[in-house]
């Protein structure tokens, strides 16, 4: 639930989120570095674009 109430709070697309979230991570497997966490962040520039469609634009 803080997942989803942290990608509302900074405005994104929780479902686009999510399936960025559920696709990146599998991949980095058991020790992600800091950087790759970092990356994944709800406030990181680096999150994909169909993340940052803005959550009141989803509803």
């Amino acid at each position: 639930m803080s997942i989803i109430e942290t990608a509302k709070r900074n405005e994104l697309d929780v479902y686009g989120y999510l399936l960025y979230l559920l696709t990146v991570l599998p991949k980095w497997g058991k020790d992600p570095t800091e950087a790759q966490l970092k990356s994944v962040m709800p406030w990181s520039m680096a999150l994909p674009a169909y993340c940052r469609k803005m959550y009141k634009e989803v509803q």
